[in-house]
């Protein structure tokens, strides 16, 4: 069986190096934990969905080459850093 133009095995080793990779602690669990300590168990739980959907997205989209086609056009790079500054702005305003 094949997914991707990869086997079933290697499928599975990498959906479990993902996994630990988003297991170990970093800046996102700071976040979740203050979340969840300052405004309650809901909000956590809507922080954890979050960044969970996030890094489906994220992986998803590296499985599937776009980071190839990211390094490939500066450009849709640069395009992508600009729409997501300007995201983060506006949810700041």
């Amino acid at each position: 069986m094949s997914f991707f133009g990869l086997g079933i095995d290697r499928l599975a080793l990498f959906a479990f190096a993902v996994m630990l990779l988003a297991l170990t602690p970093g800046p996102v669990w700071g976040y979740l934990l203050s979340r969840t300590l300052t405004q309650g168990r809901r909000a956590g739980y809507f922080s954890l969905l979050g960044v969970a959907a996030g890094v489906v997205v994220h992986v998803l989209l590296a499985a599937l080459g776009i980071t190839v086609v990211l390094l490939a056009v500066p450009f849709a790079f640069d395009a992508i850093k600009l729409a997501g500054a300007a995201y983060l702005l506006w949810l700041a305003v």
